[in-house]
């Protein structure tokens, strides 16, 4: 069902789709925060037409993360249910649960690329890049619990080792080491097996700071434990740092 380490291309889709993907990737906010749709009568009919598609259609995808993080048999009525809408709003956009659990792979990886490419930006030296991804790096999973799941997932027909999710952390982990040897910054070539070590270290942190943020009830709201969350994510992040030298400097 979901893709092994999805390319990011948007291919085969009318234009009209890829523009609201293309607005979805940019400007969204919070994804968990759009959940559920405003009632009848109360979308901001003041916003431009594609950015409330782009809304809607955001909507179902981070519906569609959060019921296959919760539920063992995801179906259409469970998305539409959490979304707020309509099943003919869920087949505007997609076939089947199958083709909306695929999108919201490619969604939430696209998202997560940006974000480690980001904290790539904002570091020189070997140990702070790598201080820089393990923090960006849970903080999506803390941020985006459900989403973060659903990437984590490694299908049962996969032939890779990590999930979608873990490929894009362990193509952060290769570009800083190429960044930093392109800039003359001693950095040794990590093998295949170190990489995959710190990024599977980084999948189980991932998913335990997930599951740590995501609540037991319906609701989105912040769990009771959130201050203990918080100090468990930073020594996770401190230990996926500290793997992260240990393996490749």
């Amino acid at each position: 069902m979901i893709a092994e380490h999805p390319t990011f291309d948007i291919v085969a889709l009318e234009p009209r789709e890829s523009a609201i993907i293309e607005y979805t990737i940019v400007s969204m906010p919070s994804r968990e925060a759009l959940l559920p749709a405003p009632g009848r009568g109360q979308y901001d009919r003041q916003l431009p037409r594609q950015q409330r598609l782009a809304e809607q259609r955001e909507r179902v995808l981070a519906a569609t993360a959060l019921v296959v993080a919760r539920e063992a048999s995801p179906s259409v009525a469970s998305i539409v249910r959490r979304a707020g809408v309509g099943r003919n709003t869920f087949y505007e956009y997609f076939d089947d649960v199958g083709s909306a659990v695929d999108a919201a792979v490619i969604a939430v990886v696209r998202r997560l690329e940006r974000t480690l490419r980001e904290a790539e930006s904002t570091s020189r030296t070997p140990v702070e890049r790598w201080r820089a991804l393990a923090r960006a790096w849970l903080a999506f999973a803390a941020d985006e619990p459900h989403a973060m799941l659903l990437v984590l997932v490694i299908d049962a027909h996969s032939t890779q080792a990590i999930s979608s999710g873990g490929g894009v952390l362990e193509s952060a982990l290769v570009r800083s080491l190429e960044t930093l040897r392109n800039a003359g910054v001693a950095a040794p070539p990590a093998s295949a097996e170190r990489l995959l070590a710190v990024s599977a270290a980084g999948e189980a942190f991932a998913r335990a700071v997930a599951r740590a943020n995501i609540t037991p009830d319906e609701t989105l709201a912040a769990p009771t434990g959130a201050t203990t969350a918080v100090s468990e994510r930073e020594r996770f992040e401190r230990a996926l740092a500290d793997v992260a030298v240990r393996l490749l400097r």
